[in-house]
């Protein structure tokens, strides 16, 4: 005759045997994450937590698919001994083990929280030596013999490029027509091309050492202020997001651990007494 309770106890034997390899899978993940070990270094350490609080509701799950098996195999009456030591009770390791996955959560959260700080401020102060540096060297340019010899070479090459396209009406229509020449530019072929002497104007406005120098820190501290905002943001979103989910983590795991320690009676409660009266 067939046991009425063989599906049950194989159910429940499965769900207890996936249970115990999501966790030890988990574990196994976090040894090798783990190794080499360089905990003072902080990007060591974010890389860590980021890691293990990425895959971190696999022991959870874990735990849920154990705590499942339990329960299948109780209702259908082939639960272990209520008088067992707790020592030798995977319920029991479960559940500290839980317990102690909620710390570590908890203490990551923190930890990560003031990394990503520190980090963010570090590269920010890189970011600010790096623009200051390139803004020195090219206020340091402005005055360099070399440098001026090379904007007076621009000039002549931009007047004489000018010159020619003026002296041509026909390529120069054609320029203007074709639509490949921008607006602005267009009117100022015009403008050219009505008054050739104002190329001279032009080119000395646009091509002298003052204005290429605040055209090149206007670029230096355009790159700047982006670099810098998306320093932040990507601080911001890993903060969020494995702060956020280690202290979830963290909860859910103490909760878990605690309650299931307090309901299976291996954490014994105390109630105060009242006062005789």
């Amino acid at each position: 005759m067939i046991d009425s309770r063989q599906p049950s106890s194989i159910a429940a034997r499965t769900l207890t045997i996936v249970g115990t390899i999501l966790i030890v899978a988990y574990l196994l993940d976090c040894a090798i994450v783990l190794f080499p070990p360089n905990f003072l270094d902080r990007p060591w350490q974010m890389a860590f937590t980021s890691q293990i609080v990425e895959r971190g509701i696999l022991p959870m799950v874990g735990l849920g698919l154990i705590f499942a098996g339990y329960g299948i195999e109780s209702n259908a009456g082939g639960g272990s001994p209520s008088n067992r030591k707790p020592f030798l009770d995977i319920k029991f390791w479960s559940l500290v083990l839980s317990s102690l996955l909620g710390l570590l959560f908890l203490l990551l959260f923190p930890l990560h929280l003031n990394n990503v700080r520190l980090d963010r401020n570090e590269k920010l102060g890189q970011i600010t030596s790096r623009a200051d540096q390139a803004e020195l060297q090219v206020t340091s340019q402005v005055s360099n013999a070399e440098i001026q010899k090379e904007i007076e070479k621009q000039q002549t090459l931009v007047k004489t490029q000018l010159a020619e396209l003026v002296k041509d009406p026909q390529k120069l229509d054609e320029a203007i027509k074709s639509g490949r020449v921008p607006k602005e530019q267009a009117d100022l072929l015009q403008r050219f091309k009505q008054d050739p002497q104002a190329i001279d104007q032009f080119v000395q406005q646009q091509f002298n050492a003052e204005t290429l120098s605040n055209r090149e820190l206007s670029r230096i501290r355009g790159n700047r202020q982006q670099l810098e905002e998306q320093t932040k943001l990507t601080s911001l979103k890993s903060g969020l997001q494995t702060g956020i989910s280690s202290l979830l983590l963290a909860f859910g795991y103490m909760a878990i651990g605690w309650t299931g320690l307090k309901n299976l009676g291996y954490v014994k409660v105390g109630r105060r007494k009242n006062a005789p009266r």
